[in-house]
């Protein structure tokens, strides 16, 4: 999270007119949503982010809806995903078979639903 405040910081002083969409970085939104709001926060509000960034689909639409909720605006990431591409067995081309594809639209919609 310090990373990612020193470098959002850095890129709220450059610019004039962007949006500027922060990273959670990973574990700091998957144990709980009320450390996700947290971070999420911190992000907005010492950061200058404009919104905030969470990878996953279904399984953190909850934690995406309660930060909505709390007035801040997320960018969802789903497919390949850098902060699990281990888990996902390196990088590689996501949803090429029909159950991993139906899963992915069925995460895109999860995170839509939630307000992302």
């Amino acid at each position: 999270m310090e990373d990612m405040l020193h470098h959002a910081k850095a890129a709220a002083r450059g610019v004039k007119q962007c949006l500027i969409v922060v990273d959670l970085p990973f574990m700091s939104y998957q144990v709980d949503s009320a450390q996700a709001l947290a971070n999420a926060e911190r992000l907005m509000q010492e950061g200058g982010a404009h919104s905030v960034k969470l990878e996953g689909g279904e399984k953190i639409a909850s934690t995406v809806a309660r930060i909505v909720e709390a007035g801040i605006p997320v960018m969802g990431h789903i497919g390949l995903t850098p902060q699990s591409v281990h888990g996902l067995g390196g990088y590689r081309v996501q949803g090429r078979q029909r159950e991993l594809a139906e899963q992915l639209i069925t995460d895109a919609h999860a995170l839509e639903d939630a307000g992302a």
